[in-house]
């Protein structure tokens, strides 16, 4: 109708031209144009006509807003909001929509009237939910897995606010800043030790979506630190007859102590082994061990390999686990809110396992861990402690592991070059570049 209308337009104007007169084959050639003119327009005009009708809104969430209340503030009417969310909640969960995040709308406009067409938000990283109207009036969703990139990524980086946060802003997950915080649980007081301008290196296993967020992650092969203790840096590496693979520096010395420094994660060191002011009793007297203070539940994880001597109330210091390990040692771990399931005298512990976790029972004035160390029966500083490290690979063990070490720095290497603004703050305050400090 329209190319229609337009060809009549220029068939009037044509007349009006005069080029209906004794012109011949010029004036036909001139009415040829003019009509082609016209049919090119109309054509534009049918093709854009719908595009320029349609009309793209983000919006995003308010804080205490819900989806429905988002949808009406965006222009919808209510039954539409309704419609729309009740079809969003049979692929996604409305209620997990966090402030913050954006929500595009789609509109057309006819007769001065706007219609709600769409809905389009990411519910995770690597995931969408879209909701489209049907030609009945309802809408339909569905939530889309959007395709994912794989790399082996590196980040070399100085901390900011703390490792955690400055770890995530690059890419990293809950998952990675756990794993470096284990291997270094033996010999770095994460609360002492590490400070803004400090830097951290990470090498793993990434899956991101097009927006270049994070949406898993895989292995994590090397961690390295640059802290007031120095730098240190260790490898994952699979020995043979091992189950699983364990963390070596660059000589192949094992990262494992024999003991933890701290057997939590995340806790804030709030007292101290030595003399103090007790909190309750109001004097100062020998404290014996050290306390990190942390939220009730928090777990608490067993220091080294041993045999559980005690797990029960015991007195001032509540509930309390003790660990008998080789060599003379013991360790003490008190005011648990409760045991891990199935602990019990006589049971074997791995490091690193589950014995309980954080509370304030016993002579305590909030939620933390007191932890002892005590070698042949008497207490001693579990922050000062030396201890020797798990093991060292030789022989064929370590010939296996230079050539995977090599395998890694050589990853290192080539990520760094893809970099260079890393690489040079590392430099700027004195970290080690890859394939450097040995």
């Amino acid at each position: 109708m329209v190319m229609s209308a337009a060809a009549t337009i220029g068939l009037a104007l044509a007349w009006h031209a005069g080029l209906f007169g004794t012109g011949g084959a010029a004036r036909a050639a001139q009415l040829s144009t003019i009509r082609e003119e016209a049919a090119r327009r109309a054509e534009l005009t049918a093709f854009t006509e719908p595009y320029l009708a349609h009309e793209a809104r983000e919006v995003r969430v308010a804080n205490g807003e819900t989806l429905a209340s988002l949808i009406i503030r965006a222009g919808a009417s209510p039954a539409e909001a309704s419609a729309a969310t009740a079809s969003i909640g049979a692929a996604y969960d409305p209620r997990r929509l966090r402030p913050g995040q954006p929500v595009s709308l789609f509109f057309s406009r006819r007769a001065g009237q706007s219609q709600l067409t769409g809905i389009a938000f990411r519910s995770e990283p690597g995931a969408s939910v879209t909701a489209n109207r049907m030609t009945g009036g309802g809408f339909a969703a569905r939530e889309l897995l959007m395709p994912l990139t794989f790399e082996m990524a590196r980040i070399a980086a100085p901390i900011e606010r703390s490792l955690y946060a400055s770890a995530l802003q690059h890419g990293a997950t809950d998952r990675e800043v756990a794993a470096l915080a284990d291997v270094f649980s033996y010999d770095v007081d994460f609360q002492r030790d590490v400070r803004p301008g400090d830097m951290f290196e990470l090498v793993f296993e990434r899956f991101y979506d097009d927006e270049g967020n994070t949406v898993r992650t895989g292995e994590l092969l090397f961690v390295g630190l640059e802290s007031s203790r120095g730098s240190r840096a260790f490898y994952l590496f699979l020995a043979p007859g091992d189950s699983r693979p364990d963390w070596y520096d660059a000589e192949g010395r094992s990262a494992r102590r024999f003991l933890m420094k701290t057997p939590i994660n995340g806790a804030r060191l709030s007292s101290g082994f030595g003399m103090r002011r007790h909190p309750i009793l109001g004097y100062s007297r020998m404290h014996r061990g050290t306390d990190f203070a942390a939220p009730t539940g928090t777990e608490i994880l067993a220091a080294g390999d041993g045999t559980v001597v005690r797990a029960g109330p015991y007195g001032s210091y509540g509930n309390y686990v003790r660990v008998r390990h080789a060599n003379g040692y013991e360790t003490a771990y008190a005011h648990l809110s409760r045991f891990a399931r199935g602990l019990r005298p006589g049971m074997r512990v791995r490091q690193g396992q589950v014995i309980g976790y954080v509370g304030t029972t016993g002579r305590s004035t909030g939620p933390h861990l007191h932890y002892e160390v005590l070698r042949r029966g008497q207490q001693i500083n579990p922050m000062t402690l030396r201890l020797a490290n798990g093991r060292n690979l030789e022989g064929r063990q370590l010939e296996l592991f230079q050539i995977e070490r090599s395998r890694i720095d050589t990853m290192r290497q080539v990520r760094a070059s893809e970099t260079p603004a890393q690489e040079a703050a590392m430099r700027a305050v004195g970290g080690t570049p890859p394939g450097g400090g040995r």
